[in-house]
């Protein structure tokens, strides 16, 4: 059986870097993909980041009150969006089925997605990890990358819950080397 690593957690949290670490230290070939793979396969008119037309069936992103005087943004989905969601989970379900051990980059943004990934994922027996980060850290990092403000902070109130992880990961001081040798120790 392929080997499966769900990597989950707020925004610029640190998961994409963790998965490239991971590339980098295994002997085998894992494939990284993860909601950003998703996001930039989709049609600019559906893709609410670039202010599509048709992003409120596709995904859109909703400007929220702010929270402790920092600005919060969601990323709302469609029925259109759902479905490539749900359509992109079978496809990385696919890619371990022939074999390729595969890391996932998540943000897991509410119930329904949550639930998804894990009826497709279980029957791998995924190793589950929870990617965390401090606010302040988050925010820093989300100004360095030059993303809109918000995301960050709003996932990370979001992306965790009714998850139960096998590794918990703290990236606020960044160990991404460290980090990925607790991976792959902990896989089977």
């Amino acid at each position: 059986m392929a080997r499966i690593v769900f990597l989950n957690g707020a925004s610029s949290a640190g998961k994409t870097t963790i998965g490239k670490a991971v590339q980098e230290l295994a002997d085998d070939p894992f494939l990284l993909l993860g909601l950003d793979t998703c996001f930039a396969m989709v049609p600019p008119k559906w893709g609410g980041g670039r202010g599509g037309p048709l992003s409120r069936d596709g995904f859109a992103y909703r400007e929220l009150p702010e929270d402790d005087g920092h600005p919060m943004l969601a990323i709302t989905y469609g029925d259109v969006g759902r479905r490539m969601l749900a359509g992109f989970r079978r496809a990385v379900v696919e890619l371990a089925r022939a074999g390729n051990p595969v890391i996932v980059d998540e943000v897991l943004l509410d119930d329904r997605a949550r639930d998804d990934w894990l009826d497709v994922l279980t029957p791998w027996q995924p190793l589950l990890v929870g990617v965390y980060c401090s606010d302040e850290e988050l925010v820093r990092r989300e100004r360095a990358r030059g993303n809109r403000p918000g995301l960050a902070l709003w996932s990370a109130r979001h992306a965790h819950a009714g998850m139960t992880y096998h590794l918990r990961l703290d990236t606020t001081k960044a160990e991404p080397a460290r980090h990925a040798a607790q991976i792959l120790a902990a896989l089977p």
